[in-house]
């Protein structure tokens, strides 16, 4: 039982990680399907399109952990029920394939696309919104900081949140340029080789907290 559980865990992550990858590829940045399914009644698959790739990349979070606009601080930030709802019926038959095999393994399959969605919404959160959460100086968490953050850059690679394994399959994942580095040092997803350089990092987001809270009160 041990072993099939997790078996089925391993399974459905890396099933969570090509199938958030290609939805976010396909239906978030891009329109593969007919024109008519971007009308009613299927407007929603429309609505998918512009929530994150007009809004969130092109007019919301110019600066990755900052938005000033009380509509676009949370404008597709988290993953709504309905996007649940409907990740999980494209992702049925392959559901139906796993109950079939065993209780255990249907159930697993559905909780485990849950916990998916759930380390999505906390960790695109904390990427974009950042908090003081126990979870913020984690290496892993400071990895697929890194990560999403080049997607923002690029925003044809590093498609995945979670589990990047379909990126480095798929031959989408990006590193970051050396251009790159001071931002990542400045947002603390890098460590600082000396105390000297931190000093100066400080000093930099004490510079912009201050500009950001003009604007905020302004």
């Amino acid at each position: 039982m041990i072993l099939s559980l997790i078996t089925s865990i391993v399974l459905s992550e890396t099933i969570f990680s090509f199938a958030e990858h290609q939805m976010h590829e396909n239906f978030m940045h891009k329109k593969v399907l007919p024109r008519r399914f971007y009308q009613k009644p299927y407007i929603i698959l429309q609505e998918i399109f512009e929530g994150h790739a007009v809004r969130h990349h092109g007019v919301w979070y110019r600066d990755f952990d900052f938005e000033a606009n009380p509509e676009g601080k949370n404008d597709n930030i988290k993953f709504r029920l309905v996007d649940i709802l409907i990740v999980l019926t494209c992702l049925l038959p392959i559901a139906c394939l796993f109950f079939s095999f065993s209780l255990l393994a249907g159930v697993t399959f559905i909780v485990m696309l849950l916990i998916h969605a759930f380390l999505w919404n906390t960790m695109h959160s904390q990427m974009h919104l950042p908090q003081p959460v126990f979870f913020a100086d984690w290496s892993i968490f400071r990895w697929l900081a890194v990560h999403h953050y080049m997607h923002h850059q690029f925003t044809n690679k590093n498609y995945n949140i979670v589990v990047p394994l379909a990126d480095y399959i798929l031959g989408t994942k990006i590193e970051p340029r050396r251009k790159d580095l001071r931002e990542l040092l400045r947002l603390g997803y890098l460590k600082p080789k000396s105390p000297k350089t931190e000093i100066r990092l400080q000093k930099i987001r004490n510079k912009i907290a201050a500009q950001r809270e003009a604007i905020l009160v302004g």
